[in-house]
């Protein structure tokens, strides 16, 4: 480049980027009024979709945006509601726009819609949700005021409120899950919202050059104080709470049980909840993870009774259960097993536990019949202390209440089980112990299989089952076991939750799936109170004794019933199986040691860490990080823009420097190029009467030599040794030979005679 082209470079660079600006503004409220749309279709020539993506102008930016924030919602929110959302954006597109010829027009029917959408909305809102307030409320009113807005999206001022209001319709994300797959989403729609931003900035850009660097740049500069934010900043208890309207799907057990429920829960490698022992972990034939109690019965359907009592903590202990610990013999007393459970939502309130669980929490109570409740149905992931006393005798004398509550069966229906039922009774001597002996070696003398895809069951499902189709799930033995009992006079009731479960990949925590959902039979006996009787383990005892997974392998495509439909069925559930252990997995680390990192963690870990002991030291800590970090990320953009010489030009970058200090006028212009400022400095020192050199200025004064032609002669070989290395044949060697740096060593000699 010639010397002489440098400023007008610097001139054009200035205009250049004042007109970009201009049209960047001009482009974007062409778009918004639908106008001129064919020509910022094809903005780029490259045939590459990322490449014509980021180029795309920041119009468009905008409306992505606002598909990749609203749609993550669609799982929470009324379809509705992410229906005008969806309208809105599509009405926004320019090609929409130009349909409307003049733009006065366009702006009264949009904010004509903008205004019937809003208050139809407000309206919606109050019909779906009965309430002005709580939380999916209020995150259902944050989106709609996003859709709304989108109706005035005119300027470039409309679009920088509607990209910052999405970030918070993004963050309310956090408010419904904090799972891995809501924080993947939250981290691409933050992405995407960030390019709208660079590309409100940059819509001059017809390449899309520089968009991803300059992103890049912001999250690369973003996460070093996010860490330090993560691990100091202090972890406060919230202020207050709110609950969700339970709108969403019921996952787990049900509160009912009928033949085919949980069937369908069998198959479902879902998990339920995790298990943190902090003793000796009970073998596998002894987790069986009590639910609920079922005592009413109507001859198809198994439901609790509403007539169990509850006990909380803060109480007084109930004579119920000082009466299953006192008729434990101290001989066989042992000290309790202490576990944590991690369970996943279920948008109910009742929890799950070892036979038999007991709480000390005070949001937890516990009934009757040893069901653990919460206080608020559970709507996000819950973790909660349970001790597990065993052996315990409950209800040793039986109530005639509860005598008469589990002896109950319909009037009419199913004669044939109550047939079979006073014959082994009758054959058992009216021994109980020995009458379930004679029911499980009918089963066992009686073609009875167990399978994931049972028969479907009509009315009188208790003789279907033990008569005729003689296949199914745990509920159909735990119902028929049931029934069986009480038609001999035996109290008896069903108990729902899961069975065993099965070590994580990391084999430091317990997992238990849908697919160990399990019922089974509790059983009054006279002196020993209820006594859990698994009436499955009759048909496929490796079912409690090694886990539904490894039945499940063991009989591969035959628990799915015949045929290739089976097969498929199988593979289709060990892929799922797989994935889905490999989700956990991750989900369960991020939930424990992410979203877990509670205050208490965090006194843990920064004690461990860092030996911090007390709230001051932290926020000392948390002060002194940050500026450290803030420092680094200031020092390395410094570092990125400021100005880098080269080598040739360097020198003469100190030689200006010092020729400043002395006269200022006699220093280099930013726009003057090297060879221009050398020149004017030679006629400079050549003539002590030019207006560059005062009368009370010498030439001694400037340099160390007071002849000035001595002068003249060093500055004039300088401009010699500067235009070979730059423009002259030394400029085509590499900078590290031998020749160049010859030249280049006698250049600073030159400049360094002059003074």
């Amino acid at each position: 480049m010639n010397d002489t082209q440098r400023p007008i470079k610097a001139f054009s660079k200035k205009l250049s980027i004042q007109a970009s600006m201009e049209a960047s503004t001009a482009s974007f409220e062409r778009l918004a009024l639908g106008q001129n749309v064919s020509a910022h279709t094809g903005m780029t020539a490259d045939n590459k979709w990322h490449r014509k993506l980021l180029a795309l102008p920041a119009y468009y930016w905008v409306l992505i945006a606002q598909v990749i924030v609203i749609l993550p919602h669609a799982a929470h929110l009324p379809l509705w509601l992410i229906g005008f959302a969806v309208v809105s954006i599509i009405a926004q597109l320019p090609r929409i726009k130009a349909k409307f010829k003049k733009g006065h027009h366009l702006k009264r029917v949009y904010q004509g819609m903008q205004m019937l959408g809003f208050l139809l909305g407000l309206v919606g809102l109050w019909l779906t949700y009965n309430t002005a307030f709580g939380l999916d409320m209020g995150v259902a009113f944050l989106v709609l005021c996003l859709s709304s807005k989108l109706w005035e999206l005119y300027k470039r001022r409309d679009a920088y409120v509607v990209l910052n209001l999405s970030l918070f319709v993004l963050a309310a994300l956090f408010l419904m899950d904090q799972g891995i797959v809501t924080t993947l989403q939250v981290i691409v729609g933050a992405v995407i919202v960030l390019l709208a931003f660079i590309a409100l900035n940059d819509d001059g850009n017809t390449h899309g050059d520089g968009r991803l660097r300059t992103l890049g740049v912001l999250g690369i500069g973003a996460l070093p104080l996010l860490v330090v934010l993560f691990l100091f900043f202090p972890r406060l208890p919230p202020l207050w709470s709110v609950q969700l309207s339970g709108q969403q799907a019921t996952t787990g057990v049900s509160d009912s049980m009928s033949p085919g429920d949980f069937a369908n829960l069998g198959q479902s490698t879902e998990l339920a909840f995790r298990v943190e022992f902090k003793d000796k972990r009970p073998p596998q034939q002894q987790l069986y993870w009590r639910g609920l109690v079922f005592s009413d019965f109507d001859g198809i359907t198994w439901r609790p009774s509403a007539q169990q009592r509850q006990w909380q903590p803060e109480l007084q202990t109930p004579v119920w259960i000082e009466n299953a610990f006192a008729t434990v013999p101290d001989e066989v007393k042992v000290a309790p097993n202490s576990y944590q459970i991690i369970l996943e939502p279920t948008q109910q309130n009742w929890l799950f536990g070892l036979d038999y669980p007991f709480s000390q929490q005070q949001d937890v109570s516990i009934t009757s019949d040893f069901t653990l409740l919460k206080d608020q149905p559970v709507t996000q992931q819950l973790r909660y202390d349970v001790l597990q006393f065993a052996p315990m005798s409950i209800d040793s004398v039986l109530s005639d209440e509860s005598r008469r509550l589990n002896l109950a069966l319909p009037k009419d229906g199913n004669p044939q089980a109550r047939a079979l039922a006073q014959q082994l009774f009758a054959q058992s001597g009216s021994d109980p112990v020995r009458y379930m002996s004679a029911i499980e070696r009918w089963i066992n003398q009686t073609d009875f299989r167990y399978t994931l895809s049972p028969p479907r069951l009509n009315n009188n499902r208790i003789d279907e089952f033990l008569f005729e189709t003689k296949a199914g799930f745990c509920e159909h033995y735990s119902s028929s076991f049931t029934f069986m009992l009480r038609a001999a006079g035996i109290p008896a009731r069903v108990v729902a939750g899961y069975q065993g479960g099965e070590l994580s990949r990391s084999g430091n925590v317990w997992e238990v799936r849908q697919m160990d959902a399990h019922a089974w039979t509790e059983v009054w006996l006279e002196g020993q109170g209820w006594v859990r009787v698994d009436p499955t383990a009759f048909v496929a005892p490796e079912r409690v004794e090694q886990g539904m997974d490894t039945l499940t392998q063991a009989q591969g495509a035959a628990m799915f019933g015949n045929g290739a439909s089976a097969q498929i069925s199988y593979q289709q559930y060990q892929m799922l199986q797989t994935l889905r252990r490999l989700s956990d997995q991750a989900s369960y680390y991020w939930q424990k040691d992410v979203v877990g990192y509670d205050q208490d963690k965090q006194a843990d870990s920064l004690l461990k860490w860092f030996n911090i002991r007390s709230m001051m030291e932290q926020i000392i800590w948390l002060a002194s990080s940050a500026i450290t970090v803030m420092a680094i990320l200031v020092f390395v953009i410094w570092q990125r823009r400021r100005k880098r010489w080269h080598p040739a030009d360097l020198p003469l970058v100190q030689l200006s420097k010092l020729m400043g200090k002395r006269d200022k006028r006699l220093a280099r212009h930013e726009n003057e190029g090297q060879l221009a400022w050398l020149e004017r400095l030679a006629i400079a020192i050549d003539s002590r009467d030019n207006e560059a050199i005062t009368q009370s200025t010498t030439v001694s004064q400037l340099t160390d030599s007071s002849d000035p032609k001595i002068v003249q002669a060093t500055i004039m070989q300088i401009k010699h040794d500067y235009r070979q290395l730059r423009y002259g044949r030394l400029s085509t060697l590499d900078i590290s030979a031998s020749e160049y740096q010859k030249v280049l060593k006698q250049l600073k000699i030159n400049i360094r005679d002059l003074f």
